[in-house]
């Protein structure tokens, strides 16, 4: 069982250290900006292992740089991307993304620039760094005036695709026909979404609201 927590406060670079009340790992989280001055609102989307949370603090208008803290409870050891968004009065002024590691009981520092938002249509999906930020190789749902929601990295790869929704690469291996595979696993697709393989391609879309898990070989992929 994994827990997303985020602190509250947000804090002036220089003051309390954010991860002073956290017991267990730790993300201390450093949000800075060449272009943004102040914000009121922070936030954050985490993709953390194979989990997904999503996390927003409101506590008056706070200059920026300004640090806050990630808590992210789990086993062994989690792949974090970050990905956030900066807001004053519900507008976007700028977002920015960060990947790093998480083990038991330690803490990491993380840095994240906040920089103007891309043009993405909401609702669409895009690879990082294709018109919103965020990591080149997971896949993320454009979230109309808030931050990128990530859908799931991608094991093979991320392919943009201008005039369609960029999807998560299949790999070498092909699909089993009739079974049911999560996007990105042996067929191209969302990694939140079951498909069934047909003819070499997936079919039959079932989107997983709690994430798609791809399961040992010979067995079907399912939605948690």
């Amino acid at each position: 069982m994994m827990r997303l927590a985020l602190l509250a406060l947000l804090t002036a670079c220089g003051g309390s250290d954010p991860c002073d009340a956290i017991t267990g790992r730790c993300i201390a989280l450093q949000v800075e900006s060449a272009t943004v001055d102040r914000i009121d609102q922070l936030e954050l989307d985490v993709l953390y292992g194979d989990r997904h949370g999503t996390a927003t603090t409101s506590d008056g208008v706070v200059e920026l740089p300004l640090t806050t803290a990630i808590e992210v409870q789990g086993s062994g050891s989690l792949p974090v991307g970050i990905v956030a968004a900066g807001k004053l009065a519900g507008v976007v002024l700028g977002t920015g993304a960060a990947q790093t590691t998480s083990e038991p009981g330690a803490r990491v520092d993380v840095t994240i620039e906040l920089a103007p938002t891309g043009d993405c249509e909401a609702g669409g999906y895009y690879c990082g760094g294709d018109k919103l930020a965020g990591d080149a190789d997971t896949l993320y749902q454009c979230n109309g005036g808030g931050v990128p929601l990530a859908r799931g990295r991608c094991m093979h790869g991320c392919t943009v695709r201008p005039t369609l929704d960029d999807q998560c690469e299949g790999g070498s291996a092909a699909c089993i026909e009739g079974g049911y595979y999560c996007g990105g696993d042996k067929l191209a697709g969302d990694p939140q979404s079951r498909y069934r393989c047909t003819g070499g391609v997936g079919a039959d879309r079932m989107i997983c609201p709690d994430g798609c898990v791809v399961a040992p070989p010979g067995e079907d992929d399912y939605c948690r």
